[in-house]
């Protein structure tokens, strides 16, 4: 049985939804609900720094971005048993403002209350369905970036295991564009399922710490900097009312390329 969701865009009371997952390579349970959407930011505010599905930083400065990257371990997950709860973590260009995203990362969806396996996935929404290609165990090191070169297949989506050597790399065309890079994102983010809307967060037991975050809109992702060096802006995770905080990030570290991501409430 095929399942599908959407991954990727925050939504500003609605700003859309970015990023499909395809799970056909190894099938849920068939009372598994099907991701169906979540992408693009929705963002509460005229400050953009409320979610109800991202949490996290995005790059906002003007101008086209060409890289983004960052370093993260996996985290361990407690699952209360509510369905559907689900976690992805990613890097990605679009989908703050605009209706794209390019984007690779990894996944967590629970089965009852275990946390299932996680995996290695990527995703040029709304192209194409993303595909969870490798299982990642919790604590593995990881490391994700896209980048905007040249040529017909100008974006380069990558996903390393940094622990077990496992990695894809996607090169990939924008087919439903324009994909205009107007942002650059570290972000943990709760996907919507169908039946179900946004997934419940699972608790994660520590904080998630991405680092090593960096930027470029030099051509071909030239000389990156850090995530400080751009305009930037904190995304908090709220429930669906903005009333409750599930996930907040912290201050940006000393050297403006790391932050943490601290879990809260899990009801979406």
């Amino acid at each position: 049985m095929k399942h599908v969701r959407w991954i990727g865009v925050p939504t500003v009371g609605l700003l859309a939804a970015a990023g499909v997952l395809s799970v056909a390579a190894a099938p849920f349970a068939s009372a598994a609900p099907v991701l169906t959407s979540g992408g693009v930011a929705q963002l509460h505010g005229v400050t953009g720094t409320s979610s109800t599905n991202w949490s996290g930083y995005a790059d906002t400065q003007s101008g086209a971005y060409t890289y983004v990257a960052a370093n993260w371990t996996e985290p361990s997950y407690k699952c209360d048993g509510h369905s559907p709860e689900s976690s992805a973590i990613w890097v990605g260009l679009d989908g703050y403002s605009s209706q794209t995203v390019e984007q690779g990362g990894t996944i967590a969806i629970c089965r009852g209350t275990k946390q299932g396996t996680h995996m290695a996935w990527w995703e040029m929404y709304p192209t194409n369905a993303v595909q969870k290609i490798f299982p990642v165990k919790v604590g593995d090191k990881m490391f994700a970036s896209v980048t905007f070169g040249s040529g017909s297949t100008p974006y380069d989506i990558v996903v390393r295991d940094l622990t077990s050597g496992a990695s894809l790399n996607m090169p990939e065309a924008c087919l439903s564009g324009p994909c205009v890079r107007s942002s650059a994102e570290w972000i943990v983010e709760t996907p919507d399922f169908s039946p179900g809307g946004i997934a419940y967060l699972p608790k994660f037991i520590k904080s998630i710490k991405f680092t090593a975050g960096l930027a470029s809109q030099a051509p071909k992702g030239a000389s990156p900097v850090s995530i400080a060096s751009f305009t930037h802006v904190s995304i908090t995770l709220t429930n669906s009312t903005g009333t409750t905080n599930r996930a907040v990030p912290s201050a940006l570290t000393s050297n403006g390329q790391g932050f943490s991501v601290k879990w809260l409430s899990s009801a979406p």
